[in-house]
């Protein structure tokens, strides 16, 4: 019975990771290009475009941050939602690339 018991209750948390960001597209990535509230993501897949506003998180280093703190160059971690056909950032995680 115990095995049993065991075996429910991993399969019924085996999915809660992937509900994490629910429906939000999670987009990862180096910025290309800034242009007013919109960032060009390089990704594996090609160039992504996401729109940002007053509503948008910012991390850097696990501390809060600002849309001022992005540049070019930088890695990026966007979890955004599609909105009439546009990608929203509702968080962006940065990290400026380590120099030599």
């Amino acid at each position: 019975m115990n095995r049993i018991l065991k075996l429910a209750v991993f399969a019924l948390a085996l999915p809660l990771p992937m509900l994490a960001h629910g429906n939000m597209d999670h987009i990862l990535g180096t910025v290309t290009k800034i242009a007013g509230t919109t960032i060009s993501v390089s990704t594996d897949s090609g160039v992504t475009e996401v729109l940002y506003n007053d509503k948008t998180t910012w991390e850097e280093g696990g501390k809060s941050s600002s849309a001022s703190a992005l540049h070019v160059g930088d890695r990026v971690v966007i979890h955004a939602m599609k909105m009439e056909g546009k990608e929203i950032a509702h968080e962006v995680r940065l990290s400026h690339p380590s120099k030599p």
